[in-house]
C-alpha cells in the first residue's frame, strides 16, 4: 500500500483538487487549466523583440520561457478569453506598435481589457482581503460586474471606466528613477493601487498600460485613451495629466528596479551582460535596445548637469538621496 506521501498519492491529491474546483469565472466544477495572467502573445513578443528569455522582479536569479500562470479558468472560458487575444493581438497590439496611429476597433476591445483587468484583479484579491484593503468593496464588486460582463450575462455600468495608454520615450525620466523607460516600454505587470482617494486596476504589457477606475475621477485628465464597450478608435497621441496615476507611475517603476537590483546576483548579473553582448546584432533596432539607450543618455545628462556636485551634497536628480548614493554611485 502507497504511503500518503509517495510520488502516486502526491499526483492523485493533484489531479482530484483540480478537477474538484470551481472556475473563477464561470463558477462550475471542472478542471482547470493554467491561464496565463498576462497573455501569451505578449510574452512571445516580448522574448521575439528582447534577450530571449523573461526574469520575475521577485525571482531575478531564474531565467523564465513563459510568463505567470494560475489555474483559473476552464477550458470553455479559457476559450472565451483566447478569441478577443487573437483580435487585439492581430488588430491592435502589433498596429500600434508599428507606428499606425489611428486605430478603429470594436466591441472585441473592452472585451480583451476588461478580461486582462479581472485577471489582475483574481492575482490580487486573496492579498487584498487578507490585509484589509481600504477599497475592497469596490474591488469586489469591480470583479462581480466584470465577471458577469465577460460571461454575456450584464453590461458594464459603474465599472466600465477603461483606459489604454500607449507609452514611448520619455523626454526626460522622472527624477530618481533612473529606469523609468525600461519599465515603461519592457516591462509586464498585473496590479492595483489606490491613491488620492481614488482606485485604479492595473495591467501592463510591453508599451501597453491597461487600467480601470473604481472611483470618481477627472475624465479631462485622459486624453484618447477611453476605450468604450461598443466601436470607436484609438488615437495618438495620447495624454494622461492624471496626478495621481502618475505618482503611481514613477513609484512603481522605482520600486521595480531597485527591487530587481537588491536581489540580482553579481553572477546573474555578468550573465545578463554577457547574453545582451551576444544578442546586439538582433537587438540593434529594438525597443529593448532603444529604451535601455534612452535611460543610459539620461543618467549622462544628469551626471552632466552635476559635475560640480560633491559627494555628499544632495543629488541634482531630486531623489532625496546624497550625490555618493545616487547617480554619483
Amino acid at each position: 500500500m502507497a504511503c500518503l506521501g509517495s510520488a502516486s498519492a502526491v499526483k492523485w491529491r493533484a489531479m482530484s483538487s483540480k478537477c474538484n474546483s470551481l472556475c473563477r469565472l464561470c463558477h462550475q466544477k471542472a478542471e482547470l487549466l493554467e491561464s496565463h495572467i498576462i497573455p501569451k502573445f505578449a510574452i512571445r513578443w516580448m522574448k521575439e523583440t528582447g534577450t530571449g528569455y523573461l526574469r520575475r522582479v521577485a525571482a531575478p536569479n531564474v531565467r523564465l520561457q513563459d510568463g505567470v500562470k494560475e489555474r483559473l479558468l476552464c477550458a470553455s472560458c479559457e476559450q472565451l478569453f483566447a478569441v478577443c487575444e487573437s483580435y487585439f493581438a492581430t488588430q491592435v497590439f502589433r498596429p500600434m506598435l508599428a507606428g499606425v496611429a489611428h486605430v478603429p476597433y470594436d466591441e472585441r476591445l473592452a472585451y480583451f481589457v476588461v478580461s486582462l483587468l479581472w485577471r489582475s484583479l483574481q492575482r490580487n484579491l486573496q492579498e487584498a482581503r487578507e490585509a484589509g484593503y481600504p477599497f475592497l468593496s469596490e474591488i469586489e464588486e469591480a470583479e462581480q460586474e466584470w465577471r458577469r460582463f465577460l460571461l454575456g450575462r450584464g453590461e458594464l455600468c459603474r465599472f466600465g471606466h477603461l483606459h489604454l495608454f500607449l507609452t514611448d520615450l520619455a523626454v526626460e525620466n522622472p527624477p530618481g528613477v533612473p529606469q523609468f523607460n525600461l519599465y515603461c516600454m519592457r516591462a509586464c505587470d498585473a496590479t492595483f493601487f489606490d491613491l488620492e482617494g481614488r482606485c485604479y486596476v492595473v495591467a501592463k504589457l510591453a508599451r501597453f498600460f491597461f487600467i480601470g477606475i473604481l472611483t470618481p475621477y477627472s475624465e479631462s485628465d485622459w486624453k484618447r485613451t477611453r476605450v468604450l464597450s461598443g466601436s470607436g478608435a484609438l488615437s495618438i497621441p495620447q495624454q494622461v495629466d492624471d496626478r495621481a496615476f502618475g505618482g503611481w507611475l514613477m513609484a512603481r517603476a522605482k520600486f521595480t528596479f531597485e527591487q530587481f537590483d537588491a536581489t540580482v546576483s553579481s553572477n546573474q548579473q555578468q550573465m545578463i551582460r554577457d547574453h545582451i553582448h551576444k544578442k546586439m546584432p538582433k537587438l540593434k533596432n529594438s525597443d529593448v535596445l532603444r529604451a535601455a539607450t534612452a535611460d543610459m543618455l539620461d543618467r549622462e545628462r544628469v551626471l552632466s548637469n552635476a559635475s560640480k556636485t560633491g559627494r555628499n551634497d544632495p543629488c541634482p536628480c531630486g531623489s532625496g538621496l546624497k550625490f555618493k548614493k545616487c547617480h554619483g554611485h
